[in-house]
């Protein structure tokens, strides 16, 4: 045999199995390039961020629909960054604000459309606001989501696994969800707006719902650590449900709109003066009982506090509704232990037993309630 030949043979046609696989990688094509930034950028397509970025005079703005842009772990300080157009996201980094909005999300005309999601986003040193828009914040967990502040008018918003600190005001905006989220050290504040709060944490952050609110759901929350930790003052209809108040000085207090209020399966535990307050005058039934609620040791540091009728407060669940004796409320099936007033405090003839309540019941010597 030729062993010669046959070397020869098979390198020449590994030659030319090299050149064909050579000529078909060039066929590829190569991916698309994803630009560099600098401040004062407007962005038309995907970029990144290969560096830490300081805007001084201007930041980075998104005026095209479906661009992505890649923080990359790195910061983008200064001016911040504005988004005028739809279906963007930014992700996977800081963005740092010079105390005024960090972030702002608005259609650049009056019939546009803007909508802007933040994933793994950290918004310090200035607010996030989103103005006729659409808005999504989210964390892959929510220690790689923040916001310092944020402002919602007009639009819709979601908050999902992340930690907001500072002011959130929340106006004229009928879709705002906010779950699995921790919200500390600061306030929230909504009006003619409704949303829907599930799973989060309010540590030192009292929320108000304002008088022209719409639809709003608390679910499977936690109030803790501040003055009055919820304020109803009116509202389409606002619904608790499962919600723990804790260590507050009121844990949920109503001066309007509370027939229009369900209150069932909460638990109400060591707020200092009060669990429950209602305390406005109110006319009418409220077809929702307050049910099936838990009142524990509330009520043990009271501070001096009185309802619109003069009367003290302090205990599980006081119930002013005014100087008329129709009844308006149905109280039904609550508990309450070691509270250090009464469990339900209701003015003779104010409200209907709905029975089941059990924890003593004032003022003596009639309630106009069976307690056992």
């Amino acid at each position: 045999m030729d062993h010669g030949r046959k070397t020869k043979g098979i390198l020449s046609g590994s030659g030319a199995l090299l050149a064909c696989v050579l000529l078909v990688a060039g066929a590829v094509p190569a991916q698309a390039s994803v630009a560099a930034v600098n401040c004062g950028d407007t962005l038309t397509a995907d970029a990144a961020l290969t560096t830490d970025l300081l805007c001084v005079d201007s930041g980075l703005t998104i005026a095209t629909d479906g661009v992505t842009l890649d923080l990359g772990g790195h910061v983008l300080a200064g001016n911040g960054l504005t988004v005028r157009a739809s279906n963007v996201t930014v992700k996977n980094g800081m963005i740092m604000g010079t105390g005024a909005d960090a972030v702002t999300v608005q259609p650049a005309t009056t019939d546009g459309t803007a909508a802007a999601t933040l994933s793994d986003v950290q918004v310090t040193a200035g607010a996030t606001r989103a103005r006729n828009a659409t808005l999504t914040v989210s964390g892959s967990n929510p220690a790689l989501c923040l916001l310092t502040g944020l402002t919602v008018v007009a639009s819709t918003a979601t908050v999902e696994q992340c930690v907001v600190h500072g002011q959130v005001s929340v106006q004229d905006s009928p879709g705002i969800t906010v779950a699995s989220s921790t919200l500390t050290d600061g306030k929230l504040t909504t009006a003619g707006s409704g949303g829907v709060y599930n799973g989060t944490v309010f540590d030192n952050f009292p929320v108000t719902v304002a008088a022209d609110s719409g639809e709003d759901v608390f679910q499977d929350n936690l109030f803790r650590n501040t003055d009055t930790a919820l304020e109803v003052r009116g509202g389409k209809k606002t619904t608790f449900d499962g919600n723990v108040f804790m260590n507050n000085s009121v844990g949920l207090l109503s001066t309007g709109g509370f027939g229009l209020t369900t209150v069932k399966n909460n638990v109400f535990h060591s707020n200092r003066t009060v669990g429950l307050l209602v305390n406005q005058n109110l006319a009418g039934l409220n077809p929702d009982p307050v049910s099936g609620n838990v009142f524990y040791a509330n009520g043990t540091s009271p501070r001096k506090l009185t309802d619109l009728g003069g009367n003290t407060v302090r205990g599980g669940l006081h119930l002013f509704t005014g100087a008329i004796t129709q009844p308006t409320l149905t109280v039904t099936g609550n508990i309450g232990l070691a509270n250090g007033g009464f469990l339900i405090w209701a003015r003779p003839g104010s409200v209907v037993d709905g029975g089941g309540n059990r924890g003593p019941c004032g003022p003596k010597p009639k309630s106009g309630l069976t307690c056992a």
